[in-house]
C-alpha cells in the first residue's frame, strides 16, 4: 500500500509539472518572432527563461526598453559634454533625467515579477556610443540629433504597439511613459529642423547621417 500511494504521488507531481510546463510554453510562443529582435544574447536568454507572470511578448518589451532607455541615458552623458550647443546641451539632460526616472520605474516592474534587466548595453549600442563620444562639433551634433530622432521614433512604436497588454502593472508603466517619449521626439526633431538634419537609414548608424544639402536654385 505505502509503495502504491509513492506511485499516485510521483504520477500527481509528473503531471503538475507537465501542465506547467504547457501553461508556459503557450506563453512564450506567441512572442518568438518578437523575441528573436533582441540583438544581445544575454538579454534574449533571460526573456526566454524568466519563470515570471508575463507572457514572451511582455518580456521581450521589457528588454528592449530597457536597452533602448540605457542607450538614451548614456549617450546624453556624452551629449552632455561634446556638444557646445545650449539647446542640444539641455535635450540631454533631459534625456539622462527623464529615461533614468523610467529605467527605475520599468525596473521595479520587473523586479516585481522575478525578471532580471540587462545591466549592460550590448556589443553594437557600445561601439555606437565609443564612436559618438570621438565625434565633434556639428558633425557630433547632426549625429546625436539624429540618433534622437531614430531612437525615439523606435521608442514611440515600441510602447505604442504595447498598450494593448493585460498585465496592469507594465500597462499603466507603458501608459505613463508613452507621452514622455512622444514630447521627446517632437522636441529633438525641432531641433534638427533647426539643424537642417536629415537622417540616411538609421541615426544608430554611425556614419549614415549628413547635414541636409540645399537644393540648388536653377
Amino acid at each position: 500500500m505505502t509503495n502504491y500511494k509513492i506511485y499516485l504521488v510521483a504520477i500527481t507531481l509528473a503531471g503538475l509539472q507537465s501542465c506547467q510546463n504547457a501553461n508556459r510554453n503557450n506563453s512564450d510562443e506567441a512572442a518568438t518572432a518578437n523575441r528573436d529582435t533582441i540583438s544581445d544574447t544575454t538579454a534574449r536568454a533571460q526573456a526566454y527563461t524568466a519563470d515570471v507572470d508575463l507572457n514572451g511578448d511582455e518580456k521581450s518589451f521589457i528588454i528592449n526598453a530597457a536597452t533602448a532607455g540605457m542607450m538614451e541615458v548614456e549617450a546624453g552623458k556624452i551629449a552632455v559634454t561634446n556638444t557646445h550647443n545650449t539647446k542640444i546641451k539641455n535635450f540631454a539632460s533631459m534625456m539622462i533625467k527623464d529615461h533614468t526616472k523610467a529605467n527605475a520605474d520599468l525596473g521595479k516592474v520587473a523586479k516585481g515579477k522575478g525578471l532580471a534587466l540587462p545591466d549592460a548595453l550590448p556589443e553594437k549600442q557600445m561601439k555606437d556610443l565609443a564612436t559618438l563620444k570621438s565625434l565633434t562639433g556639428r558633425t557630433f551634433d547632426t549625429q546625436y540629433i539624429t540618433m534622437m530622432i531614430n531612437g525615439h521614433a523606435d521608442a514611440e512604436a515600441l510602447y505604442g504597439h504595447a498598450t494593448g497588454y493585460k498585465n496592469e502593472a507594465l500597462k499603466n508603466f507603458i501608459l505613463n511613459t508613452l507621452p514622455v517619449i512622444q514630447e521627446h521626439r517632437k522636441t529633438i526633431t525641432r531641433i534638427g529642423k533647426e539643424f537642417n538634419v536629415t537622417n540616411v537609414n538609421n541615426g544608430d548608424d554611425i556614419g549614415n547621417v549628413n547635414p541636409a544639402v540645399p537644393k540648388q536654385k536653377h
